[in-house]
């Protein structure tokens, strides 16, 4: 797994305005084709590898390794509300760059997924694509330390923190 950039995840799980559930500072995993994807644009120019200037942000239950892709994800769900959720390669959904221990950073909108008619999940990890549907490429994921499921009405947050280490 790739070491020359570092993201972090701050999940929440939020029930009847509470919450329930929190993981801060949770440590990225970039997949091949995730490290495959930023080269290809940094360094080569190839910006079609992010169609529209926007990521997704999606759920998974199971585990994400080296070798998984965006086709292979395990168990994404699907129905009673559930969608990869948009982020904006901006200044809008990646509102702030900060130094952080000397090094420059970005930091993402808090996204917001609710369940709606229904469960979703089990679940126990998240992840950042470049496309709503498999076509894309997997930039990275997180894996929560604990199973949830999200009951209808309960809201999960995320916030990514990137860096170039």
């Amino acid at each position: 797994m790739s070491k020359w950039i570092e993201q972090r995840w701050d999940i929440k799980h939020i029930r009847n305005g509470k919450v329930i559930y929190e993981e801060k500072n949770k440590k990225n995993i970039v997949p091949n084709q995730g490290e495959k994807a930023i080269l290809e644009v940094f360094y080569r120019g190839i910006d079609s590898i992010v169609p529209n200037d926007k990521f997704y942000i999606g759920l998974y239950n199971g585990s994400i390794g080296e070798s998984t892709t965006l086709a292979t994800i395990p168990s994404e769900p699907s129905g009673n509300g559930y969608s990869r959720q948009e982020v904006e390669r901006s200044t809008t959904g990646w509102p702030t760059i900060e130094l952080h221990e000397g090094d420059w950073r970005v930091v993402s909108k808090e996204i917001e997924l609710t369940a709606s008619g229904g469960n979703i999940g089990p679940v126990n990890g998240a992840f950042i694509a470049t496309t709503l549907d498999n076509s894309g490429s997997l930039i990275g994921a997180v894996a929560m330390a604990v199973e949830r499921t999200v009951i209808a009405g309960d809201r999960i947050l995320f916030q990514i923190r990137a860096k170039h280490k």
